[in-house]
Protein backbone atom coordinates (compact mmCIF):
# COMPACT_ATOMS: atom_id res chain seq x y z
CA UNK A 1 0.00 0.00 0.00
CA UNK A 2 1.21 3.20 -1.00
CA UNK A 3 1.11 6.62 0.92
CA UNK A 4 0.74 9.50 -0.48
CA UNK A 5 0.75 13.50 0.83
CA UNK A 6 -2.92 15.22 1.24
CA UNK A 7 -3.32 18.96 1.06
CA UNK A 8 -2.48 19.38 5.06
CA UNK A 9 0.69 17.58 4.99
CA UNK A 10 -0.23 14.54 6.15
CA UNK A 11 0.37 11.27 4.62
CA UNK A 12 -2.89 9.21 3.70
CA UNK A 13 -2.86 5.58 2.71
CA UNK A 14 -4.17 4.93 -0.83
CA UNK A 15 -6.27 1.70 -0.96
CA UNK A 16 -5.94 -0.45 -4.30
CA UNK A 17 -8.91 -0.50 -6.39
CA UNK A 18 -11.37 -3.70 -5.80
CA UNK A 19 -11.31 -5.97 -8.15
CA UNK A 20 -15.70 -7.08 -9.08
CA UNK A 21 -16.02 -10.79 -8.43
CA UNK A 22 -16.20 -12.85 -11.12
CA UNK A 23 -19.72 -14.61 -12.02
CA UNK A 24 -19.67 -18.13 -10.99
CA UNK A 25 -23.43 -19.02 -12.12
CA UNK A 26 -23.11 -17.07 -15.40
CA UNK A 27 -23.98 -13.82 -17.65
CA UNK A 28 -27.31 -11.96 -16.56
CA UNK A 29 -30.06 -11.56 -18.77
CA UNK A 30 -33.15 -9.08 -19.04
CA UNK A 31 -36.63 -11.00 -19.79
CA UNK A 32 -39.73 -9.56 -20.34
CA UNK A 33 -43.53 -11.01 -19.52
CA UNK A 34 -46.47 -9.41 -20.37
CA UNK A 35 -49.38 -8.45 -17.93
CA UNK A 36 -52.46 -6.83 -17.99
CA UNK A 37 -54.01 -4.68 -15.11
CA UNK A 38 -56.79 -2.72 -14.58
CA UNK A 39 -58.27 0.22 -11.65
CA UNK A 40 -60.80 2.67 -11.04
CA UNK A 41 -58.38 5.46 -10.06
CA UNK A 42 -56.59 6.33 -12.90
CA UNK A 43 -54.08 5.19 -15.96
CA UNK A 44 -51.37 4.92 -13.10
CA UNK A 45 -52.85 2.57 -11.27
CA UNK A 46 -53.74 0.38 -13.60
CA UNK A 47 -50.10 0.04 -14.39
CA UNK A 48 -48.62 -0.26 -11.07
CA UNK A 49 -51.62 -3.29 -11.29
CA UNK A 50 -50.18 -4.68 -14.10
CA UNK A 51 -46.85 -4.75 -12.80
CA UNK A 52 -48.25 -6.70 -9.39
CA UNK A 53 -50.10 -8.94 -11.52
CA UNK A 54 -46.91 -9.85 -13.74
CA UNK A 55 -45.40 -11.08 -9.89
CA UNK A 56 -41.78 -10.31 -10.96
CA UNK A 57 -39.75 -9.82 -7.98
CA UNK A 58 -37.34 -7.01 -9.09
CA UNK A 59 -38.62 -5.22 -11.83
CA UNK A 60 -36.02 -3.29 -14.04
CA UNK A 61 -38.62 -1.36 -16.07
CA UNK A 62 -42.54 -1.18 -17.80
CA UNK A 63 -43.29 -0.76 -21.53
CA UNK A 64 -46.83 0.49 -21.75
CA UNK A 65 -48.50 -1.47 -25.15
CA UNK A 66 -52.15 -0.48 -24.49
CA UNK A 67 -54.51 1.87 -22.60
CA UNK A 68 -57.93 1.39 -23.10
CA UNK A 69 -60.51 2.59 -20.17
CA UNK A 70 -64.77 1.19 -20.07
CA UNK A 71 -67.05 4.47 -20.74
CA UNK A 72 -70.48 4.79 -18.11
CA UNK A 73 -72.15 7.58 -19.39
CA UNK A 74 -69.86 10.69 -19.69
CA UNK A 75 -67.09 9.41 -17.64
CA UNK A 76 -64.36 6.55 -17.60
CA UNK A 77 -65.31 4.16 -15.27
CA UNK A 78 -62.57 1.60 -15.36
CA UNK A 79 -58.94 1.96 -16.90
CA UNK A 80 -56.77 -1.01 -18.34
CA UNK A 81 -53.41 -1.28 -18.91
CA UNK A 82 -51.23 -4.03 -20.97
CA UNK A 83 -47.90 -3.76 -20.22
CA UNK A 84 -44.40 -5.54 -20.54
CA UNK A 85 -42.42 -5.91 -17.35
CA UNK A 86 -38.73 -6.48 -17.77
CA UNK A 87 -36.80 -8.19 -14.66
CA UNK A 88 -32.96 -9.70 -14.53
CA UNK A 89 -32.25 -13.39 -14.66
CA UNK A 90 -29.24 -15.28 -13.94
CA UNK A 91 -28.12 -17.29 -17.24
CA UNK A 92 -27.40 -20.83 -16.04
CA UNK A 93 -24.28 -22.05 -17.89
CA UNK A 94 -24.84 -25.08 -19.77
CA UNK A 95 -21.16 -26.25 -19.78
CA UNK A 96 -19.99 -27.33 -16.65
CA UNK A 97 -16.02 -26.66 -15.13
CA UNK A 98 -14.08 -29.62 -15.34
CA UNK A 99 -13.43 -31.07 -11.78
Amino acid sequence: MAAKPARDGRLRAVMPARRPKKSVTGPIVVRLVEATGNSTKGWDAAVLAAVKAAKVKTPVGVEVGRLWAEIDGPKLSRYHASVKVAYREVQRSSVRPPR
